[in-house]
């Protein structure tokens, strides 16, 4: 019997290369065409093995009653389990596996998490927020689940890099944003503001303390372990952040015209 090739996907997310190999071909073209506009042009960082195993049964679908995914870490191990589907990754090797069904969503969840702590060792972050280009740069809008996230991405259209995941990194003096390949579109922009969303029947963008920005965007973050580790660097790099721009707390209505009331959208 001949062997199966491996076939090979590799993308970049915010600034690092990655390389998934896997031996089911459909699954590769079709990350292949999900992942287009990420490909990389950089010696691959991280790799990921990508196993395919069939669907759960639709009883057991049926009768789960657990979270979508259970992350967790201790050391430089990074693991992942969910209905179907588990994965390793090593962060001291940048090398991991998965055994997952066709769905690429396990896959992703890992990857953001992956993303998530590498971002929070190097000065950066992974939020839960959308991301908008302005005239001044990138506008991120944060907050929990029914803010507006989705909202703000939709009224405003055009300049959309992500309605969901944000990713920041240091960048020379400032920082850059970007999104994920499966929550955006392949582009990059310098951070230009912070605002903490609120849905209202008017308008209003007030400014924020330093330490409120800190603290409105602690719910915000991905992070892993949710150890005094990750905590501690979460307050280094917001602290910086804050340095770098501006934030502010938004009330907005369900119109467009709270974009020219955005310090530097226009």
């Amino acid at each position: 019997m001949r062997a199966q090739s491996t076939l090979v996907v590799e993308l970049e997310i915010a600034g690092t290369a990655c390389r998934v190999a896997c031996e089911d071909e459909a699954f590769a073209t079709r990350l292949a065409e999900r992942y287009r506009d990420f490909r990389a042009t950089a010696e691959p960082a991280i790799a990921i093995d990508v196993t395919i195993a069939a669907q759960p049964a639709y009883e057991t679908v049926a009768a789960w009653s657990g979270p979508y995914a259970r992350l967790s870490g201790r050391g430089s191990a990074l693991t992942i389990e969910g209905l179907g589907f588990a994965g390793l990754f090593d962060e001291a090797t940048g090398r991991g596996t998965i055994t997952q069904p066709e769905d690429p969503e396990p896959l992703e969840t890992l990857l953001t998490a992956i993303y998530a702590s590498r971002l929070l060792r190097s000065g950066g972050l992974m939020l839960h927020a959308a991301s908008i280009c302005g005239k001044a740069g990138a506008l991120v809008f944060f907050g929990p689940s029914g803010s507006g996230k989705t909202t703000v991405s939709e009224l405003v259209g055009k300049g959309v890099l992500t309605d969901e995941i944000t990713a920041i990194r240091p960048h020379g003096r400032g920082y850059l944003v970007s999104s994920v390949p499966w929550r955006g579109e392949a582009r990059a922009a310098p951070l230009a503001g912070l605002f903490a969303l609120r849905q209202a029947t008017c308008t209003s963008i007030t400014p924020l303390s330093s330490p409120a920005v800190v603290r409105e965007l602690l719910p915000s973050v991905f992070f892993v372990r949710a150890d005094s580790a990750e905590f501690g660097r979460f307050l280094e790099t917001a602290e910086a952040l804050v340095r770098s721009v501006s934030g502010y707390q938004m009330a907005f209505t369900r119109d467009r015209s709270f974009w020219a009331a955005v310090p530097g959208a226009e």
